[in-house]
């Protein structure tokens, strides 16, 4: 007996996809995308190409180009705006504290005061400004609790997680296809397929045991598991013998019992890493869509300054910034000046 079974990469790659973003392992999905050109995201094409914008870092780009939305009511423009600048503004201030480490991408005050000013006209409230302000009197970002885990690449996909509700209905696709849905895994669905399969070569182990075994050594009820990483081929060997079975079999009663599954979680390391070299990079573009239609630009271009008139982050010379966040100026170039003259803090590594 032969059968045909067919196997598309690209949706065992959706299904790896679906893992790592479970786990928020996404500087490994992001890579994966990158390099596959699989997005597991049933998406409008307009959507798509926003959700880019937003992994690339384009945040200007990302701002214009839901413009043309900012008319209809059912837009909350402000709460988008805050969203995106919320984190343009912990990428800029993540380039300040490794500023020593890149020479070739200065940083000058102007970009940070314009994030302010934008922040502050559409913040939810002036706590919400005034956190974001406190933040400036951190050496580096990863010294807040809130943000100790902190990465370009998971930054800003929770911004697309963020603003997506936001306006998935407003860009829909033209047509909605039942087809794309299918083709996203979701339900942990690699897990599940990994628990199935693990079931299929026990039972078959199991079926082997009884077969050629004396029927005194298998009356124990305690039942072996595969292992996981095991080197089991697969065949159609218990299928075939489950069709040979006469049909009363299938009638008889049996006790239904619960699988339950312990999946120990992954320990992730703490990563030291310069992240400026991520957030200001060209990042690598597979020739299809969205990765073909954004800009090939570095990442975060706006961040980008070619020269430093008037020296990094000087509150004096700026009199438009709010009193918090002149405070807060302030306070980061004192807190940076000490960063880089006692010997008990490193000023340049976020884990």
């Amino acid at each position: 007996m032969a059968a045909h079974l067919c196997l598309e990469e690209a949706e065992v790659v959706r299904l790896v996809l679906e893992f790592l973003a479970n786990r928020e392992l996404s500087i490994s999905q992001l890579a994966l995308e990158r390099e596959s050109g699989v997005i597991n995201d049933a998406l409008s094409d307009d959507l798509l190409f926003l959700r880019q914008l937003i992994l690339d870092g384009q945040w200007d780009d990302v701002l214009d180009f839901v413009q043309p939305l900012e008319d209809m009511e059912a837009f909350d423009s402000k709460r988008f705006k805050f969203s995106v600048l919320k984190h343009k503004f912990l990428e800029l201030l993540c380039i300040r504290s490794e500023a020593g480490l890149v020479q070739s991408a200065e940083l000058g005050v102007d970009e940070m005061v314009a994030c302010l000013g934008a922040l502050e006209q559409c913040s939810p409230s002036r706590e919400h400004y005034n956190q974001l302000c406190l933040l400036l009197t951190f050496p580096r970002l990863c010294d807040h609790l809130d943000y100790k885990h902190w990465n370009p690449s998971n930054a800003r996909i929770n911004c697309f997680r963020e603003v997506l509700p936001l306006v998935e209905k407003l860009l829909p696709s033209p047509v909605k296809s039942p087809v794309s849905v299918q083709r996203t895994s979701s339900g942990d669905r690699l897990v599940q397929l990994l628990i199935k399969g693990i079931l299929y070569e026990s039972c078959v182990n199991l079926c082997q045991k009884k077969a050629t075994l004396p029927p005194s050594s298998t009356q124990d009820d305690e039942f072996h598991f595969a292992e996981l990483l095991g080197s089991a081929d697969a065949d159609l060997s218990l299928l075939s013998w489950l069709q040979c079975l006469p049909p009363e079999v299938f009638s008889y009663p049996f006790e239904q019992k619960v699988l339950n599954v312990d999946i120990r979680q992954l320990v992730k390391p703490f990563l030291e890493a310069s992240w400026t070299e991520q957030i200001l990079a060209t990042p690598i573009k597979p020739r299809v869509f969205p990765h073909s239609a954004v800009p090939r630009t570095p990442m975060s271009r706006s961040l980008i300054m070619a020269s430093m008139e008037g020296g990094l982050f000087s509150a004096g010379s700026h009199p438009a910034l709010s009193g918090c966040a002149k405070m807060a100026l302030s306070m980061a170039d004192l807190s940076s000046s000490i960063a880089d003259t006692s010997p008990y803090i490193c000023p340049n590594k976020c884990h």
